[in-house]
């Protein structure tokens, strides 16, 4: 007769076998990414956007003039910024910083975002200060400066009224 298995025998199975599955598990770009496959072509990447609430988000851009578009702000994208995923060209982008990671501070040491937001602070990098210049530009653009004074503003009532006057004095009003 067999003996039946204990229950650390039958624990100790369990786990192995959970360990097994973790370790087929792999990374996979998000499906709206690889669905847009034919967007990938040249100056086109893969963007990783590091949120400031420690988010993860992927999205597909073009590279115009070495400078991708993510909403409002311009991020740097020269050749030593874009890495390889598989197939893919991509950033490694903290949205607080308008330098993506490089593929040098890839390979010298593990990613700290609270050393980057440090260094961008220091070097003057910052994206906050790119959207309070874009959002200056865009409300000068939207309010053209009036160029009347008094003087002009007279003027124009001066022959309006003479243009009055003059009209009345001929019978056509």
């Amino acid at each position: 007769m067999e003996r039946e298995a204990t229950i650390s025998e039958k624990l100790d199975r369990v786990i192995q076998s959970m360990e097994n599955k973790e370790s087929k598990k792999k990374f996979n770009l998000p499906l709206g990414i690889r669905m847009q496959q034919g967007k990938i072509r040249k100056n086109w990447a893969v963007v990783q956007i590091l949120r400031t609430n420690g988010a993860v988000e992927f999205k597909m851009a073009p590279i115009v003039d070495s400078t991708i578009k993510i909403g409002e702000i311009y991020y740097e994208a020269t050749a030593k910024h874009i890495l390889r995923y598989k197939k893919y060209p991509m950033i490694i982008l903290p949205e607080w910083n308008i330098t993506p990671i490089s593929n040098e501070q890839t390979k010298i040491e593990p990613f700290d975002p609270e050393q980057n937001y440090k260094e961008a602070i220091d070097l003057g990098k910052l994206s906050s200060a790119e959207k309070f210049i874009l959002n200056a530009i865009k409300m000068d653009a939207v309010k053209p400066k009036m160029n009347f004074n008094m003087t002009t503003i007279l003027i124009v009532v001066a022959v309006i009224g003479g243009g009055l006057l003059l009209l009345n004095q001929l019978g056509v009003i």
